[in-house]
């Protein structure tokens, strides 16, 4: 495995194998899993799952609760076959494009559908020079493919959840299928006062309750607050995997 790194997430509490070129899970899919409102006995869509990072923040954080992936780049897919086994978290890998699904998955609806897709649209940005980073970053589905199969597999009063750059809400915004309401925007802000580059969106099936904005989420102190490098909260999230639910 010269060619991989065991990462640990979660103080430790669970172990990811990654690629050490190319794209590599930060601390976005464990932002995006804390801000899941999953209870014990759900099922969970992860669309473009990686290496399972996301899925398994929640699996650690629930334990009872039913983990499904789907991913297009073996090499992802194998990893996060391997993390399920040596995290002891079972997570029901496909290995497929998310526009090509197998009966068995269209089958299926979830409590919960939870993507990172690609951040950069690449009608308007420069393609990365290593492959998988490139697929992960810069894909060929557009957002509006994305949003449909997310709201074909969420059950009805079930969730979506993305986690993107701000600047690109708009286009998620304006591709929005109508079956998906009850938008609610959680922007993430490095320090106070700062603008947001990331943001996390909920959104619910049938859901009609009107737009709206939460309290951020805040990740680093004021340089001259603390020397700490997170904020109690996002250290609470890092280290022991809490919750950050903020927005129902």
């Amino acid at each position: 495995m010269t060619d991989y790194t065991q990462d640990r997430f979660l103080g430790g509490g669970i172990k990811i194998w990654q690629p050490k070129k190319g794209y590599r899970a930060g601390i976005d899919p464990i932002l995006l899993a804390a801000s899941v409102n999953v209870v014990e006995g759900q099922k969970v869509l992860d669309l473009g799952c990686g290496v399972g990072t996301a899925s398994f923040a929640i699996g650690y954080r629930i334990k009872n609760v039913e983990l499904y992936g789907i991913e297009v780049q073996k090499s992802f897919a194998d990893l996060a076959e391997l993390n399920s086994k040596e995290n002891g978290i079972e997570l029901k890998l496909e290995h497929n494009n998310i526009l090509n699904l197998s009966s068995d998955m269209v089958s299926k609806s979830f409590d919960h559908v939870i993507a990172n897709p690609p951040y950069f649209d690449r009608k308007s940005s420069i393609k990365a020079v290593d492959f998988s980073k490139e697929k992960s970053l810069g894909d060929t589905c557009s957002l509006s493919d994305w949003l449909k199969v997310a709201a074909k597999r969420v059950k009805p009063k079930g969730y979506v959840h993305f986690i993107i750059r701000t600047e690109r809400l708009l286009e998620l915004f304006s591709n929005m299928p109508n079956s998906l309401g009850s938008l609610v925007v959680t922007p993430i802000i490095s320090r106070k006062n700062e603008s947001a580059k990331l943001s996390i969106l909920h959104a619910k099936k049938n859901g009609r309750a009107d737009f709206a904005i939460s309290s951020p989420i805040i990740l680093h102190p004021l340089k001259d607050e603390t020397p700490e490098k997170y904020v109690p909260e996002i250290n609470e999230v890092l280290l022991n995997g809490a919750s950050l639910v903020n927005w129902i």
